[in-house]
């Protein structure tokens, strides 16, 4: 497993096409089936913005390190969603928020 995957809409999946990256073009009612296909092949799954609530729950319930789920934009820009899952992870890791856009002072 050293494979990497994109799992999102066909006009996403544009900007991978080329880099040897496996891509599978998903409706969000397919995804969340899709992704159990696939999670176990992967060590990385680049997922749009917009596919990720549909298969939120299944990332999460994932116990292993692998595969690493990471939000990337869609065609119609990013909503924030990445960023903020990051910043939580972040957060989480090093116990506190240095992602913040907030100065304080």
């Amino acid at each position: 497993m050293s494979k990497i995957a994109f799992l999102g809409d066909e006009t996403a999946s544009l900007a991978f096409m080329g880099l040897g990256i496996a891509i599978y073009r998903v409706e969000p009612p397919e995804a969340a089936e899709i992704f159990s296909e696939i999670k176990g092949k992967f060590s990385i799954i680049l997922v749009t913005e917009s596919i990720y609530p549909r298969i939120k729950d299944s990332v999460e319930g994932v116990k292993t390190v692998l595969p690493a789920v990471l939000i990337v934009p869609d065609a119609s820009g990013s909503t924030g969603l990445g960023f903020e899952k990051m910043k939580r992870l972040v957060e989480k890791a090093v116990g506190v928020d240095i992602l913040s856009k907030k100065i304080h002072s």
